[in-house]
């Protein structure tokens, strides 16, 4: 639970610091807690479905999460959300969930338990796309 709150507050804090892709890496220091985003990616053919992939960081742990929106009339339910991350460039295949509804208008985010790894010093990325999309790629993620 701790975890989602930390990850509600800090996704709230994102949409109100700016708009756009950070143009530097984010850095989170000894007993910190941060996050970074990619941009979003657009379903092929269709700007109402969009997605995005978040690096997060508390103080036990590291875990990455894609971001669904529709923005459409109709709900969305793409087979398959793969979550996946780069830690110090290497990369890592990690979770992905079936049938992932997001309903019309709407905004859904995995859960964050979802993939989620031990906090160790490493830079780190997320990597996250529903089936047929392209990957949503984070800048890095910094942790000390």
């Amino acid at each position: 639970m701790k975890r989602f709150v930390t990850a509600v507050v800090l996704s709230l804090a994102g949409l109100f610091a700016g708009t756009g892709v950070a143009s530097a890496d984010v850095i989170v220091a000894p007993g910190q807690f941060g996050h970074v985003c990619s941009g979003y990616q657009y379903a092929p053919g269709n700007s109402a479905l969009y997605w995005q992939s978040c690096a997060w960081a508390d103080n036990n742990e590291v875990y990455f999460t894609v971001h669904l929106g529709n923005a459409s009339d109709y709900n969305w339910i793409p087979s398959r959300v793969n979550i996946n991350y780069y830690k110090s460039g290497s990369y890592y295949l990690c979770a992905y969930i079936t049938n992932f509804a997001v309903p019309a208008r709407s905004v859904r985010q995995t859960p964050s338990n979802a993939c989620v790894l031990q906090r160790s010093r490493a830079a780190y990325q997320s990597v996250g796309y529903p089936s047929g999309g392209n990957a949503a790629i984070s800048d890095t993620l910094q942790v000390q």
